[in-house]
């Protein structure tokens, strides 16, 4: 028998067809939980205690699923590093967002092109983590 957790990422990626890292990694938390709360519940008053809590776990950066170029790399580093790239300066744009790399926001100038903000996918295709 295959691993249920296989198959939900099976079927979440078959039928979303869009990265769920966050809905996986929830999911995976419920079920831990659900499962301990359930064991304990039935273990009676001979439950061995629960571990001390330590200090919380870093959630897992999100990985993209498919190679980004050298170029593209570049360009997300950019935007990591403050640059306000505009969909008029950055030709690939569209490969972006489609991946969820990045968002577009209106041009603060009122007019013109969209810019480019990173996406917690985008930083961390970039090596980088989002200030604040």
């Amino acid at each position: 028998m295959s691993d249920p957790k296989d198959t939900l990422r099976a079927l979440l990626d078959t039928y979303l067809r869009c990265p769920v890292e966050a809905a996986r990694a929830e999911l995976d938390s419920a079920l831990g939980a659900y499962q301990t709360d359930w064991i304990r519940a039935r273990a009676g008053a001979d439950a061995p205690p629960l571990p001390a809590a330590g200090p919380p776990a870093r959630p897992a950066a999100p990985r993209p699923k498919f190679p980004i170029a050298a170029a593209d790399l570049d360009v997300l580093r950019r935007l990591a590093d403050g640059w306000a790239g505009t969909t008029a300066e950055v030709s690939r744009w569209a490969w972006f967002e489609n991946r969820e790399l990045v968002t577009l926001e209106p041009n603060p100038a009122g007019e013109g092109p969209e810019t480019l903000r990173l996406t917690p996918a985008g930083w961390a295709a970039a090596g980088r983590t989002p200030p604040g």
